[in-house]
């Protein structure tokens, strides 16, 4: 586990230094929807596994997966992570927010590792006889703090960014229509 810590710390590191660009042509949108078509792809990896172990329950692959709900948990993690990635860029173009470097670091490293975390634990051998999975490694709550915190600042934080451009669209229509209206009505009565 300290060496997929140190992966994603690298993956944060080179989101904030990757030259993106700034304004209209800028990489970050398509970034995230990149990122998020990686965790679909993912999700159906994880999908294909489960269908192929439930149809071949002696097979080969079926002998590495350890935990099948741990893999469950996993894909399922991995489809709405993909989901609420496309769904923010999808609306950081409707509103055309480019998102900050950090907004994209947080949200691609906590989705990816937050997933990563429960789909890994399906292929940790259980102990002979034990309800569970065996006790993670030391290094754990760490990386499951940092992912799990990544995830929830970086969708509060693009949410926020989201509610913002919107609110902002929604007052500059109707000070629009208001000032059409006006113009229109000063227009009749000349």
């Amino acid at each position: 586990m300290p060496l997929v810590s140190l992966i994603g710390l690298a993956v944060f590191s080179l989101i904030l230094v990757l030259p993106f660009g700034n304004g209209p042509n800028s990489l970050r949108i398509p970034f995230l929807l990149g990122f998020a078509g990686l965790l679909l792809f993912l999700a159906l990896i994880a999908a294909w596994i489960l269908g192929v172990t439930l149809f071949f329950p002696n097979g080969e692959l079926a002998q590495l997966v350890k935990d099948r709900h741990r893999l469950i948990q996993g894909h399922i993690d991995l489809l709405m992570m993909a989901q609420f990635l496309f769904i923010f860029s999808g609306l950081f173009r409707l509103y055309a927010v480019e998102p900050p470097r950090w907004v994209l670091a947080l949200c691609c490293y906590g989705a990816f590792f937050n997933a990563f975390g429960l789909a890994s634990a399906a292929f940790i051998a259980k102990l002979p006889g034990a309800v569970a999975v065996p006790p993670p490694q030391p290094s754990f709550p760490i990386s499951a703090a940092l992912s799990f915190t990544a995830v929830t600042v970086g969708f509060l934080a693009a949410t926020a960014l989201i509610l913002h451009a919107a609110w902002r669209s929604w007052r500059d229509a109707r000070h629009s229509l208001s000032a059409s209206r006006d113009a229109s009505i000063e227009g009749e009565a000349v």
